[in-house]
């Protein structure tokens, strides 16, 4: 399929259930659709399948939507030839009533633009929607070398994350599907790493999507190296990801990298863990700031609601499947 990248657009998970290898195997009824960076709650998804975008819902708890087996036939088809967007009231098709937020450490996320491409798009298999996968589908679009997909998938995590950091290939294909089993899988230092240029390249690609809309293009190129380079320095920072009271902190740079100066400047600098972080217009001068993880219960959003049948039109009890 002919894959559209919309402005940049990039936190989804695309998780169909599997049962036993046995003959007995149940089809699953739904797939869950994620928006990650940490979970983001409240993000308005879409879906295109070649036919225009649709609005599919709002994420739910664990940033996750559960889309029911039957509400949108060619994606339950071949999923591969479907992509999905995240972003706040996007495409005029309908949107959410809720802000955006990121469950990890309560970060607003209403300005952040996720993608989960096709070519990303394992029928039965899961998929993350993450900055990660933004900058991967850019790098789809921007190639001209023909490179495999796991090729620009190698060259989009040696580009981002701070000098030192080493990923299996195992790794790499769970931040790209099961975002959390791939941080727990780390140990603590390439933890903090992923984590730090996670966080700096969702707001990377904020702004760089803003200054597209001014005529101005940013590279994948561009956006690694603001991405490496601010990352570096948060990854160093004693602080981060939590402070000595325990508390999650977090960096917001979505207005900084608005500006095509400041984001010149970071692409131009080498990076260094010696380095500070640069000042943010919502952090002020000490740009780290405390956050607060979001626990209570919140389910996911169901589409419709997962194991629950419709009645008929009748108003009837409804047969079950043998």
């Amino acid at each position: 399929m002919k894959y559209k990248l919309i402005a940049l657009t990039v936190s989804g998970v695309l998780l169909a259930g599997c049962g036993s290898d046995n003959e007995n195997r149940v089809e699953p009824t739904s797939t869950s659709v994620q928006a990650f960076d940490g979970a983001i709650r409240f993000l308005d998804t879409y879906m295109d399948c070649g036919d225009g975008e649709e609005f599919v819902g709002e994420t739910g708890g664990q940033g996750t939507i559960n889309i029911g087996k039957g509400n949108f036939p060619l994606f339950d088809e071949d999923p591969t030839q479907c992509d999905f967007f995240f972003g706040e009231s996007r495409f005029g098709v309908g949107g959410g009533t809720q802000d955006a937020i990121d469950e990890s450490n309560g970060k607003e996320m209403t300005k952040v633009l996720y993608t989960v491409p096709g070519e990303l798009i394992t029928k039965g298999k899961p998929i993350a929607g993450t900055p990660y996968t933004t900058l991967v589908a850019q790098a789809i679009a921007e190639d001209t070398s023909g490179l495999t997909v796991n090729e620009i998938i190698d060259q989009v995590f040696a580009a981002t994350l701070p000098a030192g950091t080493t990923l299996s290939s195992e790794q790499k294909q769970l931040l790209l599907s099961d975002p959390q089993t791939a941080l727990d899988s780390m140990d603590d230092t390439t933890s903090t790493n992923v984590q730090a240029s996670t966080m700096i390249l969702s707001d990377a690609i904020v702004g760089a999507a803003a200054q597209a809309e001014s005529g101005q293009t940013r590279t994948v190129a561009d956006i690694a190296n603001v991405t490496q380079t601010i990352a570096t320095s948060l990854a160093a920072q004693e602080n981060f990801p939590t402070n000595a009271d325990g508390n999650p902190t977090y960096v917001d740079y979505t207005e900084d990298l608005n500006d095509s100066d400041f984001f010149d400047e970071k692409v131009a600098d080498d990076p260094d863990p010696e380095a500070d972080l640069p000042p943010s217009s919502i952090g002020g001068s000490d740009a780290l700031q405390e956050g607060e993880a979001i626990t209570d219960d919140l389910p996911p959003t169901d589409i419709p609601p997962v194991d629950e049948e419709e009645l008929p039109p009748t108003g009837g009890t409804g047969g079950t499947e043998g």
